[in-house]
């Protein structure tokens, strides 16, 4: 449960800044309007797949499907994306997203592996069952990839070397926050992200 704090306490602090391109760096962190969305519902839906799966992670698609069903049908108003709720509520099959949604919930990889190749292999399961676009897994395995060398003492220098290979960054956050509009993919968040 400690391991997905940190993405939980993010995500309830964002969560009332989602779909509102507020460009501050002034606010309160936690306000009454701050809730729980869906990305931390996958986030634990994640770490329950991990605890649920064998040892060896044989059946760890397997595994995510079912939690993040289970999960999701449990809660199923938090913000997820339509093409998402279908799945979740419809139909099991990936659907070729490269929604960010991928990258959001993938940080309890990082806390089960033992490396940072078994971080890409967990994350790849747990994320082509639905986010099964190129850049959705890339975005996933890059966050990931990225809170596995956190976790493991690399340095800021080390970690930015590491997402660069995928996503070369040329941009400050200073450089588009007054032009920055809202975007849901991977490739038009997970960057921004990291810088």
């Amino acid at each position: 449960m400690k391991l997905m704090l940190g993405a939980i306490i993010g995500d309830i602090a964002g969560s009332r800044f989602e779909f509102r391109n507020y460009r501050k760096k002034d606010f309160v962190l936690f306000a009454p309007d701050s809730t729980y969305t869906d990305d931390s519902v996958m986030t634990a839906a994640v770490a329950q797949a991990l605890l649920n799966a064998e040892e060896d992670y044989s059946n760890l698609s397997q595994q995510a499907i079912q939690s993040m069903k289970d999960l999701g049908n449990s809660h199923p108003d938090r913000g997820y994306g339509f093409h998402f709720y279908q799945w979740l509520f419809e139909d099991q099959k990936p659907y070729q997203s490269y929604g960010n949604g991928a990258a959001m919930r993938v940080s309890p990889c990082a806390y089960a592996a033992g490396s940072l190749a078994q971080t890409i292999c967990l994350v790849d399961e747990v994320t082509r069952v639905s986010h099964n676009h190129p850049e959705g897994m890339k975005g996933a395995e890059v966050t990931a990839g990225a809170v596995y060398l956190a976790l493991h003492g690399r340095s800021m220098q080390e970690i930015r070397q590491y997402t660069e290979r995928k996503y070369p960054i040329d941009f400050t956050i200073d450089s588009i926050r007054d032009t920055y509009e809202f975007d849901a993919s991977c490739q038009g968040t997970v960057p921004q992200a990291l810088e």
